[in-house]
């Protein structure tokens, strides 16, 4: 069951019981993410994100480690573009330990000017690590070119020179302003008591006097074009991508189920057409990106420098037979079926469905049962998804970025017309 309070302060605090496992997950998230940078302070809430573990008023950064790894649990956090989230996953009985140590992050990290030092050349590493990594480092060259200078378009991870640029009091400023000043929901699921939770929260969260979330965001306008950055490598990295749906929009459901239809699985048409049918590539999917007011939806595909324009053709073509509406014989109830069985195997995780209650709150403003989900899936036609595929796969919609040992004459304009 599902249960939601309010504190005297604002603060939402949304457990969902579940008595039959033996670890319970406890999460603090915010409202603020890369999107919440500027560009030249783009990196900032992935910074802090580390400098919470390294140190607090009260214990080192081995101390913290050491803390959780004697009770066999996960402390950890994350930055997305539009939240961030620190989280910790426990056996029950040590919820406790749990509870004390992410207060502790939260409330009374010191953000050390030696740690700092030391965390940036990590940064710098990771971010090293990405453009060493083509299939990862695609998906921020095509966010940065179909969202140019919008912070939805911004690397999580930030870039070079933002991040060798950071000062200690812009870090600590910025944590105040969006972390602690603005109201924070904490979420937790598993063996727990939703009314035993509630008097150390308020005895840790209660103190603080956060506002609720401004909202100065700016919906993005998509520059669909083609960019193409040429690196020797051994593929050729590609997405092609259009402005798609927000997490809220009232035809999200169809959209999943064409996703999952196009390239969302190992018997997705894209699947089975490049990879099993042609052996053209090893790694091809669809995916979505969804936010408050936006969305895209793309096709990320690692083939060969000589097999490029043919796997382009490969997925204009599945595009457009889609939006004709050429769905097979049981290719409808089999793309409903993956989407419930992957929401229903994701409930036996305590950190999936504390996961769930968050981005429920923060999108929704309230719980999103499973029956709804359920309900919302079955309810998609096949004449809907040929609708949306001939919305979304317009070819004056389509944006292309492409990665590897090519240039932009090897790219026939062409290719993105229907």
């Amino acid at each position: 069951m599902v249960i939601k309070t309010t504190l005297e302060n604002g603060i939402q605090v949304i457990t969902e019981e579940i008595p039959n496992v033996h670890s319970v997950s406890v999460g603090i998230w915010v409202h603020a993410g890369s999107r919440d940078e500027d560009w030249e302070e783009n990196g900032i809430s992935h910074f802090i994100d580390h400098m919470l573990f390294k140190g607090t008023k009260r214990r080192s950064a081995r101390q913290i480690a050491k803390e959780i790894d004697s009770v066999g649990g996960v402390l950890n956090a994350f930055t997305s573009k539009e939240f961030s989230s620190f989280y910790a996953k426990v056996l029950a009985e040590h919820l406790p330990i749990a509870l004390d140590l992410l207060f502790d992050l939260y409330l009374n990290s010191t953000f050390s000017a030696e740690e700092m030092e030391k965390e940036r050349q990590v940064i710098v590493q990771e971010i090293n690590m990405v453009e060493d990594t083509p299939d990862e480092y695609i998906h921020d060259l095509f966010n940065e070119s179909f969202w140019p200078r919008h912070p939805l378009g911004f690397p999580i991870l930030g870039r070079l020179e933002t991040i060798e640029g950071l000062k200690r009091a812009r870090l600590k400023d910025f944590f105040t302003e969006n972390y602690l000043q603005v109201q924070p929901i904490f979420v937790a699921a598993g063996r727990l008591k939703h009314e035993d939770l509630l008097k150390p929260v308020r005895e840790a969260l209660g103190r603080i006097r956060p506002r609720p979330k401004q909202n100065h965001r700016r919906p993005p306008k998509a520059h669909p074009q083609i960019l193409v950055k040429n690196k020797t490598l051994e593929q050729v990295h590609l997405v092609l991508g259009a402005q798609g749906f927000s997490a809220t929009h009232p035809r999200r459901y169809a959209y999943s189920v064409l996703n999952t239809i196009f390239g969302g699985g190992m018997s997705s048409r894209l699947f089975q057409e490049i990879r099993e049918n042609r052996g053209l590539a090893y790694s091809v999917y669809s995916f979505l990106s969804s936010f408050i007011d936006s969305g895209m939806i793309g096709v990320y595909v690692g083939t060969g420098e000589n097999t490029l324009t043919s796997v382009l053709k490969i997925i204009r073509r599945e595009m457009k037979k889609l939006a004709e509406n050429s769905l097979k014989s049981g290719e409808l109830r089999s793309a409903k079926e993956q989407l419930k069985g992957n929401l229903l195997l994701s409930l036996e995780s305590t950190d999936s469905r504390m996961g769930r209650l968050a981005k429920s709150e923060i999108y929704f403003h309230r719980f999103i049962t499973t029956e709804e989900i359920i309900e919302g899936i079955e309810s998609v036609t096949a004449e809907e998804v040929a609708g949306l595929a001939r919305q979304l796969f317009q070819k004056t919609s389509l944006s292309l970025t492409v990665l590897g040992p090519v240039t932009e004459k090897d790219i026939p304009r062409g290719l993105l017309e229907p």
